[in-house]
């Protein structure tokens, strides 16, 4: 049941203007996601005219996919103050917390991926992939750097989706409800992206990619939270998934499957909390808000 607990002091106030967002954060950015998908399709040639085609190189497009970042600073102004600005600018750019957080954010998706891929030559016959060519070492550190630039997904969608929606929605599920759900909404913010040839998910099987993004998402929950609400480990697994995730029509069931069956062990492993009891003894409030049990 809900935790109706009233808490005293400075911190109650934030906590109750923060949870009511929520609602409004999800619509603007449904709005703005699904209505600059909505004009391209029903008024293609002004659109194309005035901002040019569907593709990240498209400014308008470039920011649609940071509308979740944009409008979590936007809500949160509005409903959360001066306070609500600190707290979520402090977990974007917490940065202090164990070592092992930040190779599990990194490597954590990038070894299931290059096992998905080692299942997948071994059921199939075909050779190994040779692992110096999937990690492309030495260029994997300058590439990792270009592509966090470049690539719009991580730093435009994680401090909304993991930074602003998460602790929110962990006021009102229990965490692994949280995160599946979570995962579900991210999964269906991306859907307009497949009826555009110059995106990325264009081209990839729907059903598949689905439930990647929801695996992901709970292995995000569950890094976010054990570091205490921080945003960095959900950009470095978001940047990690993007750049070794094989989605591809013959390589996205076993990268889905394998994404699925590290968020199981995750919720298993942790009796479906993704570690929230232990990091919430030792995080204050503001960082990871109520939970629901």
């Amino acid at each position: 049941m809900r935790n109706q607990r009233k808490h005293s002091g400075s911190r109650a106030e934030p906590e109750v203007r923060r949870a009511s967002g929520l609602g409004v954060f999800y619509l603007l950015v449904f709005a703005w996601a699904w209505g600059v998908g909505l004009l391209y399709a029903v008024a293609s040639g002004p659109m194309v005219r005035v901002f040019g085609e569907v593709t990240l190189g498209n400014p308008l497009i470039f920011l649609t996919v940071w509308s979740p970042t944009i409008l979590a600073f936007a809500v949160t102004a509005v409903h959360g103050g001066r306070d609500g600005l600190r707290d979520l600018v402090g977990r974007i750019f917490r940065w202090r917390f164990p070592l092992r957080w930040y190779l599990a954010a990194t490597f954590g998706v990038a070894g299931l991926t290059l096992g998905a891929r080692f299942l997948q030559a071994h059921l199939s016959g075909a050779a190994p992939p040779p692992v110096g060519d999937f990690a492309r070492w030495p260029e994997f550190a300058m590439g990792g750097l270009a592509m966090m630039v470049l690539d719009p997904g991580p730093i435009g969608e994680d401090p909304g989706w993991r930074g602003f929606a998460l602790p929110r929605m962990l006021e009102r599920f229990n965490p692994t409800t949280a995160a599946v759900l979570l995962g579900v909404i991210w999964a269906v913010w991306h859907l307009p992206a497949f009826l555009f040839s110059g995106m990325p998910q264009s081209s990839l099987p729907l059903g598949w990619f689905c439930l990647s993004m929801v695996s992901v998402t709970v292995l995000m929950a569950w890094v976010t939270i054990n570091t205490g609400g921080a945003v960095i480990p959900a950009i470095l697994m978001h940047w990690s998934f993007n750049r070794f995730s094989d989605l591809g029509q013959e390589g996205a069931m076993y990268a889905a499957l394998a994404y699925t069956a590290g968020a199981l062990l995750v919720i298993i492993g942790t009796c479906g909390s993704l570690g929230f009891r232990a990091a919430r003894a030792g995080a204050s409030a503001p960082a990871l808000g109520r939970v629901r049990r």
